[in-house]
């Protein structure tokens, strides 16, 4: 299984993030080593597994198109998923210069 690294924002618990991301609380408190009823705090570095095999068809994907002088890190944050999901979702490396109208997959 393929993981990619989510920084915890404030306010966030493991529930939340787990529903964002398709998994459960149980597997990030497993993937990531945490206790039981494991708690996150803002700015933490957990994994997220991503699920290679079960690509959903292409007409249920997410897209946003790339504003002029937009970053990797700036189209993440604005999209709500972090720089190394959006990179993999779209085979980039970080310090890939976008161009504006480029699409960007997203999550849905």
């Amino acid at each position: 299984m393929v993981s990619v690294y989510y920084r915890v924002k404030a306010g966030e618990s493991l529930l939340q993030i787990a529903r964002r991301y398709k998994t459960t609380p149980e597997e990030l408190i497993r993937l990531n080593g945490l206790k039981t009823g494991g708690v996150v705090t803002e700015g933490s570095r957990i994994r997220i597994p991503v699920q290679t095999a079960q690509k959903k068809p292409e007409n249920n994907l997410r897209w946003i198109v790339v504003y002029p002088e937009e970053t990797i890190a700036q189209a993440a944050r604005r999209s709500g998923i972090s720089i190394e999901l959006l990179c993999w979702l779209n085979g980039l490396r970080p310090d890939t210069r976008l161009y504006a109208g480029q699409r960007l997959q997203i999550r849905p």
